[in-house]
């Protein structure tokens, strides 16, 4: 009798586990995409930080199960969730900035603290002081707007200061992403991190900076020459950029700093789709973090799997798990196609709608924009190739254990049928 109880009752908890993930998102996106947003004099809500806070839960609850947390990185990861709630919810725009930086502090100390090597050391302090060199003259702007005139996001205005705290504005944002260029701290922060830290940076964290691009950068003049001109830097940093990275993609050894440089390219793209200052560029950008939010802490849970068994995340020694194990092959597949943007899913339809929102620019941007398409696929089936053909030095087999299959099927069941839902619902 008792056990026919327990039974029910986790066949319950996993079908209203699976109405909250399913069903919940989709009620309040209609409700905000069609009514707006909702204020309540201290949080404001639309569709676009909604979207964010779900992909925040759902990580967050990835990363809970991925690894055995102590009380303490238990307590870090909580308050972390907590301030990224904030960040995304909140309608004071200098509550909203420290939440952010916040939560990059509480980062900072988790990557210390419980990183893999020494090298956590560097890692740590290099996140640190990107964040606080470009963070430092944005902060002294927002307390003087916030102290002379308001503290709310619709009221700022960019006319009263020059365009030299303009550009840390933008930087404090594109470091968090971020740009090629500004992208040093991450494969460091990224390679050192545990498996949780490496899925919430790349998750959620990265998020951030789109998310404040895309609240201030509406309230932006875009009137002379000085802003415009920052604006095309970005856009060809962007592009460029995003090309470039794909080389550095070819090139890594480590297949953990490749997913990591894989990060730079989805975010460099996303970022192309706001510069674009078109609906469709805008949701296309904000499709592409939910699907990387989803698709790219997956690649690192795989990941860690594929360290314990082989205790090397090395090219010259990964390879052959097609043979020992292929159910792990199946997953890797699905992630790389997922990375690659393979239709039907989130990540096709954000490359769409970007690419789509590009059609005004001119024939060297579209050459641009192919060949990072074309390398974006080729270094995806490389990832996935050596990982699962070729030769290896181990030969046993591996297995996946009843937990590691649940989280890793529940995962891509929810990114697999979650575009299906959505079109069927608008």
């Amino acid at each position: 009798m008792m056990v026919s109880l327990l039974f029910f009752f986790s066949i319950f908890s996993f079908f209203d586990g699976i109405f909250f993930f399913f069903m919940v998102p989709f009620l309040f996106f209609f409700y905000f995409y069609s009514y707006g947003g909702t204020f309540d004099g201290v949080f404001y809500v639309d569709y676009f930080s909604f979207l964010l806070v779900f992909v925040s839960i759902w990580v967050f609850v990835y990363s809970y199960y991925s690894m055995n947390l102590n009380f303490v990185s238990m307590s870090i990861l909580f308050v972390m969730l907590f301030f990224l709630l904030f960040s995304f919810l909140s309608f004071n725009y200098l509550i909203f900035y420290l939440s952010f930086e916040f939560v990059f502090l509480l980062m900072f100390f988790f990557l210390l603290g419980w990183g893999k090597t020494a090298e956590r050391l560097q890692a740590s302090f290099y996140m640190f002081f990107y964040t606080m060199f470009f963070s430092l003259p944005f902060l002294v702007m927002l307390i003087d707007f916030y102290f002379s005139v308001s503290s709310c996001f619709f009221s700022f205005n960019f006319f009263s200061y020059s365009e030299f705290f303009w550009f840390f504005f933008l930087l404090v944002f594109v470091v968090k992403l971020p740009l090629f260029g500004f992208h040093l701290w991450l494969p460091k922060a990224h390679v050192e991190a545990p498996v949780a830290g490496s899925m919430i940076l790349a998750g959620v964290l990265l998020k951030l900076g789109g998310y404040g691009i895309f609240r201030f950068m509406s309230l932006s003049p875009f009137l002379s020459f000085s802003y415009s001109f920052i604006y095309s830097y970005l856009f060809y940093l962007s592009l460029v950029g995003g090309v470039l990275v794909c080389f550095l993609c070819f090139r890594q050894m480590d297949l953990k700093m490749m997913v990591a440089y894989s990060s730079v390219v989805h975010m460099s793209i996303m970022l192309l789709g706001f510069l674009s200052y078109s609906s469709w560029g805008t949701y296309g950008a904000l499709l592409m973090m939910v699907a990387h939010g989803f698709v790219s802490p997956s690649m690192f849970f795989l990941l860690t799997y594929l360290y314990d068994l082989k205790h090397s995340r090395s090219f010259m020694l990964l390879g052959a798990m097609l043979l020992t194990c292929p159910v792990f092959c199946m997953l890797w597949f699905f992630s790389c196609s997922l990375n690659l943007g393979f239709p039907p899913f989130m990540s096709f339809f954000s490359e769409i709608l970007i690419i789509s929102s590009l059609g005004g620019f001119s024939l060297f941007d579209f050459v641009l924009l192919i060949l990072f398409c074309f390398f974006t696929g080729i270094y995806c089936v490389y990832m996935y190739t050596s990982v699962s053909h070729g030769n290896s030095v181990f030969t046993f087999l591996g297995v996946l254990n009843f937990k590691f299959l649940f989280i890793s099927f529940f995962h891509f069941f929810f990114i697999f049928s979650f575009p299906l839902i959505f079109f069927l619902i608008f």
